[in-house]
């Protein structure tokens, strides 16, 4: 039996610790080698009208009485208790005596007993700094022998951490996990949503100089040089350094050779941008921030590394320029924002170099955020992962507090609306009507002829800087097996293929592309090009034929697969490809149930997640009476079991949270005995 639960207030991010009291739980075996057999001890489940989350119990804290339990992250919601013993459930009428959701035996998990994190100073900084945290505690305790802190809760600081280090198991004691706002993930370098940074720091370069035909060992000093997330990288003037050996403090490697037309005086470098300030100014216009140097009055400078950028109260009437390089995590299109007090311009370069920039956001006069003003956004620019882009900001401020910020918006992102709230979940509706399609006098035996395009790219760029400009999201200088690669992957060219070959002479380079196709006569393709410096021509050198054994049906500007003029079905829906569907060695047991002999009733009202069917009210989703697709029954699951460990499927609405699993086995004695399993797990409820 159930008698209360305690406390009946919890965090929605987990690990409240919670106390059951009652009569009869597991006792006498709560130790031994499996402590996840399904069948053995005490199972605690935390249900609502929506969800069943399992609260992971602490055993060596139970006993026949009292089941202590820790919980997981959970929405807002009353959560009843619900116990199994031994695999066996505690009827509804044994928990507090059959009230329908009784108060004391719930859980209410609430966003105010929630500890949550506000704010983290700073957000970078070498390992060993100094962090301060801000926000939602609840306890003043750390450290101390002290039972209550001083809001009166039981709770205490166990441990705090910062990308699981250092990583320790929760303890009895800790109450709640802390919560962090959205708004405190940025996402990183390696395109992953973190709260604070940490970075290597360089003392030292020995030697000082060496030869521009390269092949100088260099050896750097510092702390912290690390290659847990990818490998070390070294820069010498914009050049990779050859990498011998990475130690934690120093890394050796062998300089590379500078062109000698290579004239750069700027490179990308460090971490941060360099911001140049310069008080008591009143520039008539931002452009005249130009003529300032180090010699101009008022003059001072200093890295950041991190924005937005908040100026010191005191400053007013000043003007800065900040420089340095954007370098984007991922490929892809962006729009780039600008907000700043007062007044600022935003300068972006295709490439590394600083006489390449060219204005793509501004502000004119103070706004309260990113969104007031369409000059505050930049066109949708396509930038590549990796590469190094000039950036330039130059700001004026009369008076007040200044500040300083851009920030980046990825037309596609993995991220989703529950990590952050600038993402928005894609939801389709789709609605499909039936079209008749009728074909007459339909030619046969036509002898096909492949279509073959000639793309030429010219541009009057320095040849090293080619890959600045773009020709369908792909830099002019690219290969011919890398513009093959990204015509390949075109849904207007799928299922099919292009080979490409390139040549070049004075006038650029040429690409001519063969679709290895019997569609006949293909578009020609489309390009974009970033920069006035760079052309791009498209012609058709050979203009393909169909050999009239199918067609192509075009969906919302989308073509469809090549379906042959015959087709009894013009659409369906496919299983991705990560579902396996060809029974064999891999698969034992596939069935998308268009044409179902298991029992249950098939309906196309609702349709399946990779069919026209679904399976409704099902009882059983295998047995071994089941017919093969090759004829004949599948018969027991035996030796080809260990080849077979999972089972995926998909479904709607709401289900029992176990699976049952009916098998038969030899005992010692040679006897066939036959045994039921029911595996508890969790399925979460929904229409998708």
């Amino acid at each position: 039996r159930v008698f209360w639960v305690s406390p009946h207030t919890g965090s929605t991010a987990g690990a409240t610790r919670l106390t059951i009291s009652g009569d009869g739980f597991a006792q006498e075996r709560q130790f031994q080698l499996d402590p996840e057999d399904g069948q053995f001890g005490n199972r605690v489940t935390l249900v609502s009208d929506a969800l069943s989350v399992p609260c992971d119990v602490e055993r060596d804290s139970t006993h026949r009485q009292q089941i202590l339990c820790y919980t997981r992250a959970m929405p807002e919601d009353q959560y009843v208790v619900h116990v199994s013993v031994d695999g066996v459930p505690i009827p509804d009428v044994s928990i507090c005596n059959g009230n329908y959701k009784p108060y004391h035996c719930s859980l209410y998990t609430r966003w105010w007993r929630t500890p949550t994190i506000y704010s983290l100073s700073p957000l970078t900084g070498l390992p060993g700094t100094l962090v301060t945290i801000r926000g939602r505690i609840y306890s003043d305790v750390y450290g101390s022998n002290t039972d209550l802190s001083s809001s009166g809760l039981n709770v205490r600081f166990l441990r705090s951490y910062m990308g699981g280090m250092p990583c320790e198991l929760l303890k009895p004691n800790s109450d709640e996990l802390s919560f962090p706002e959205k708004n405190l993930f940025w996402v990183s370098s390696l395109s992953r949503l973190s709260m604070f940074q940490t970075f290597a720091e360089v003392t030292a370069v020995s030697p000082s100089q060496g030869s521009v035909m390269g092949g100088t060992l260099l050896t750097i000093h510092g702390r912290f040089f690390d290659q847990t997330d990818e490998p070390a990288r070294v820069l010498v003037g914009g050049r990779p350094c050859e990498v011998q050996s990475v130690a934690d403090d120093r890394i050796t490697c062998r300089t590379a050779g500078r062109p000698a037309d290579d004239h750069r005086q700027v490179h990308p470098g460090g971490r941060g941008l360099k911001m140049d300030v310069w008080s008591d100014k009143r520039p008539r216009s931002l452009d005249e921030i130009w003529s300032y140097n180090q010699n101009t009055s008022g003059y001072r400078s200093q890295w950041i590394d991190t924005l937005p950028h908040v100026f010191p109260r005191e400053d007013d009437l000043f003007a800065s320029r900040t420089r340095g390089f954007l370098i984007p995590p991922l490929s892809g299109n962006f729009n780039i924002y600008l907000h700043c007090d007062d007044r600022c311009d935003l300068y972006l370069s295709n490439s590394s170099r600083p006489e390449d920039k060219v204005k793509v956001a501004f502000q004119p006069r103070y706004v309260g955020d990113f969104f007031q003003l369409e000059s505050q956004k930049s066109e949708m620019l396509f930038l590549e992962k990796g590469k190094p882009y000039y950036l330039e900001l130059l700001q004026q401020e009369y008076y007040g507090i200044a500040s300083l910020n851009i920030g980046l918006f990825q037309e596609e992102s993995s991220f989703t609306a529950a990590q952050s709230d600038d993402a928005v979940d894609e939801i389709q509706d789709i609605v499909a009507e039936y079209e008749v399609l009728t074909f007459d006098s339909w030619s046969s035996g036509v002898a096909a002829v492949r279509e073959v395009q000639k793309v030429s790219v010219s541009s009057g760029c320095a040849s090293h800087l080619c890959g600045s400009t773009f020709f369908r999201l792909v830099p002019v200088s690219a290969s011919a097996e890398e513009l093959q690669a990204a015509l390949n992957n075109l849904w207007s060219i799928k299922p099919d293929s292009v080979t490409v070959t390139k040549q070049e002479d004075a006038q650029g380079s040429h690409y001519t592309v063969t679709f290895n196709s019997d569609r006949g006569d293909f578009a020609p393709l489309n390009f974009e090009v970033f920069g006035s410096d760079t052309n791009v021509s498209v012609s058709e050198v050979t203009k393909g034929q169909s050999n009239m054994a199918a067609f192509t049906l075009s969906w919302a500007g989308f073509p469809a697969a090549p379906v042959a003029f015959n087709a009894t079905d013009l659409m369906k829906a496919d299983c991705p490809a990560e579902v396996l569907t060809t029974q064999g060695t891999n698969v034992k047991y596939f069935n998308d149930f268009e044409d179902p002999e298991v029992s249950g009733q098939s309906e196309a009202d609702h349709s399946g997640f990779c069919g026209f069917w679904s399976l409704k009210n099902a009882d059983a989703l295998f047995r071994e009476t089941f017919t093969k697709e090759s004829g004949g029954q599948y018969g027991p699951v035996s030796e080809t079991f260990p080849l077979s460990p999972q089972l995926c499927f998909a479904y709607k609405g709401r289900l029992r949270d176990e699976m049952g699993v009916k098998f038969s086995y030899s005992d010692s004695s040679g006897q066939t005995q036959t045994q039921t399993s029911r595996i508890s797990t969790m399925f979460s409820s929904g229409d998708r």
